[in-house]
């Protein structure tokens, strides 16, 4: 909920699982290029974050992905718009 006290829903885009037998729930942050700014949801790190509490209540893999330069990211630590940080992961070296 927000501050005025209206409840915000979202869901996960994917549920995977990986060939190791692991099941990652994500939801993509992918936008058309020809939209400006990339990211144009406003509640996207409230969203984040409410993720992030539901995945370690319920024990899941998570992640938010995002692209850069046709190359997929995943991040499930701490929300930053900026993906140069170490926070933003390939998405290839996590899901195999």
């Amino acid at each position: 909920m927000n501050g005025i006290r209206k409840q915000w829903l979202f869901y996960p885009d994917y549920i995977i699982k990986t060939i190791d037998g692991n099941i990652w729930v994500l939801k993509l942050r992918v936008v058309c290029r020809l939209v400006t700014p990339k990211n144009i949801d406003r509640q996207v790190e409230n969203k984040f974050n409410a993720f992030k509490e539901y995945a370690k209540k319920y024990n899941l893999h998570w992640g938010f992905v995002r692209d850069i330069d046709e190359e997929l990211y995943i991040n499930n630590t701490i929300y930053t718009e900026d993906m140069s940080g170490d926070n933003w992961i390939p998405l290839n070296d996590v899901l195999k």
